[in-house]
């Protein structure tokens, strides 16, 4: 095995056992040389590519796996959220529901200290979106075609998503939640203050009094919802788009993915341009699926939804690990998402500030 930077390690043994389970490569037969370069931005697993050297049988050209972070803050984060479980479920379980998504392949997982390691599709060609300088033309519109081809499937099913294994964000309590964003805020407050626009600081502090109200207060509709839906977590080509990173996914408002995308994605001035367009277009994806969905619900939703970037990543931010840019993206994110608050006059959807 050969390997550049500073790669995780990877057994091949076992990616050898995984392509052999799943029929790409003869049992018995060599996985033969590898090679195995870091890459992508995650704060919750360590993702490297393998490229086979002298490829046999069925074997791509070259494979992704993401690992499970072993050690530090993030690991235990990573371990009591299950998300590196949740993912490979989505792979095996969800992904087969809904043909119409594009998201890779999975090859299989092998198990790393009672966590599972994930064999991925290398998307060949393709560009992380990037989440600090924002969409490039045309990804927007890529992203948001994909919400309907997943969120129409399980759309309000009950028995669906009341398994335990997906992860709730509003509509229900959540034990610590208000006590996770308070702590995530005081822990990074200091070193992103002097970055923040004019009134971001005040949009997070105030969601943060009512984080919990807020989320328990959603009452519906509910469905698939990938919870962290941004450009770090798709990789574009010329005219399309693939999902990665299923860890977050749960059972949510069909407006978060949507919301959580335009606010933490989008230039301030494109998201201004766009939206109204982009929230009419997912609305009547939807209902070319058969879902009731009008465009005055899918408005008045996408606005309540747009306080979904904080509660999702201010406690993030104060338990994965962090780097410069992930301290940038951060920060970019917050800026965007809290203009978009003040932009849509959603503080009206703050519990305690009046109804919703």
């Amino acid at each position: 095995m050969t390997g550049t930077g500073a790669a995780p390690a990877v057994e091949p043994e076992q990616l050898r056992q995984v392509f052999t389970e799943n029929g790409r490569l003869a049992p018995g037969a060599e996985l033969g040389e590898i090679r195995v370069d870091p890459i992508g931005t995650g704060q919750m697993a360590d993702t490297v590519r393998v490229t086979f050297l002298r490829p046999s049988g069925n074997l791509p050209a070259s494979c992704v796996v993401k690992l499970p972070v072993g050690e530090g803050q993030t690991a235990l984060t990573a371990r009591h959220a299950a998300v590196y479980d949740r993912e490979a479920r989505f792979y095996a379980e969800l992904r087969p529901e809904v043909p119409e998504l594009a998201c890779p392949e999975s090859y299989g997982t092998w198990d790393v200290d009672g966590e599972p390691a994930l064999v991925l599709e290398d998307i060949s060609g393709a560009q992380q979106g990037n989440q600090i300088a924002g969409a490039a033309p045309g990804q927007a519109t890529l992203a948001v075609d994909q919400l309907a081809r997943y969120q129409h499937r399980w759309w309000n099913d009950d028995a669906f998503g009341a398994q335990d294994w997906l992860q709730r964000r509003a509509g229900a309590p959540i034990p610590e939640r208000q006590q996770r964003y308070d702590a995530g805020w005081a822990k990074v407050l200091d070193s992103v203050a002097s970055d923040l626009v004019d009134g971001a600081a005040e949009v997070i502090e105030e969601f943060g009094h009512h984080c919990d109200a807020w989320s328990q207060a959603y009452d519906g509709p509910l469905t698939l919802a990938h919870h962290d839906y941004r450009l770090d977590n798709m990789l574009f080509t010329d005219g399309s788009v693939t999902i990665v990173d299923w860890q977050t996914l749960g059972w949510g408002p069909p407006a978060w993915d949507l919301a959580y995308f335009m606010g933490t994605s989008l230039t301030v001035d494109e998201r201004r341009a766009a939206e109204r367009d982009l929230v009419a277009r997912h609305a009547a994806q939807l209902r070319e699926r058969g879902i009731d969905w009008s465009d005055a619900q899918a408005w008045d939703r996408y606005r309540q939804m747009s306080f979904s970037t904080f509660l999702l990543t201010v406690p993030a931010a104060g338990e994965v690990r962090t780097n410069d840019r992930a301290r940038q993206m951060f920060v970019t994110m917050w800026n965007r998402a809290a203009q978009m608050v003040i932009d849509l006059d959603a503080r009206e959807f703050l519990p305690l500030n009046g109804a919703n």
